[in-house]
């Protein structure tokens, strides 16, 4: 014990450590081990939590798959005829879907929520959605069942193309319901979006504290995917359970990197 109290201190460093335990404490009194987490990352002056192993980003601020197929989405529409404010006012969880979705409207659905909507001075992409310390962590998958002009499948969003790289063909429904802890509507959702965060993006900066900061970016993405989808009339909800490394395996990512953060069903109201 001895042995893990010492490594613990030289990673941590001495403030961490003494939070660990503060943490520790408070972990046990609970039986909640978050606890842990939210005293290592707490701010204090002079403290901005401690640093991270992982690199600098190399410039890349989402992923592309060389070689996949690729299936370009139509340009997106600029308007949808519904004020911002209504949709904000008329937004509601949906749980039932009626026919297939349209190219058109899930090509919008992502431009909208984590679609690259202009450029800053540097060069670098801007996003629909906001992001801690513009390092933009969120990559979105697509796993399509009905979907007008798309093969069913599992896509990975590039959105720097706004186009579609295929990940895996064939229809995955059924998988993602039971991942989603046989949760029907996912299954039954003409296409589910799955939204994930390379944590090292934002750990490159902000150390232990970017496990928040990621949650707080998909967020941000996940209710312009509601406020989108009530624009132009769709129904979404958005799912917080599922099995983790289950829905890592089917998206292709890596879950010590990569974490799955919400899943979207989105198709038309029934």
């Amino acid at each position: 014990m001895a042995g893990v109290e010492e490594r613990l201190r030289r990673l941590l460093g001495g403030r961490g450590f003494r939070l660990f335990l503060e943490g520790l404490r408070v972990a046990e009194e609970t039986g909640d081990p978050a606890w842990l987490y939210h005293f290592l990352a707490a701010l204090q002056p002079g403290y901005y939590g401690g640093s991270t192993r992982y690199p600098p980003p190399p410039g890349e601020y989402y992923k592309t798959l060389a070689g996949a197929r690729v299936v370009e989405l139509p340009e997106p529409r600029l308007e949808s005829g519904v004020d911002a404010l209504e949709a904000v006012r008329l937004r509601r969880s949906r749980r039932s879907y009626g026919g297939s979705l349209s190219l058109q409207d899930l090509g919008d659905v992502l431009y909208y929520s984590v679609g690259v909507t202009g450029r800053a001075w540097w060069g670098g992409p801007k996003r629909a959605y906001p992001s801690a310390g513009a390092l933009q962590p969120l990559e979105a998958y697509v796993a399509a069942r009905s979907v007008e002009g798309l093969e069913p499948g599992v896509y990975h969003y590039n959105p720097g193309e706004h186009a579609l790289e295929l990940v895996a063909p064939g229809d995955y429904s059924e998988r993602l319901a039971w991942a989603s802890l046989g949760q029907e509507h996912v299954g039954e959702a003409p296409a589910v979006i799955a939204l994930t965060a390379v944590l090292p993006r934002t750990a490159s900066k902000y150390g232990y504290r970017s496990y928040r900061y990621t949650h707080i970016d998909a967020g941000h993405a996940g209710e312009n995917i509601y406020i989108a989808a009530e624009a132009l009339g769709l129904a979404t909800v958005a799912v917080g359970a599922f099995y983790d490394f289950e829905l890592c395996k089917l998206l292709g990512a890596d879950c010590r990197l990569e974490l799955p953060m919400l899943l979207y069903p989105i198709g038309p109201r029934r």
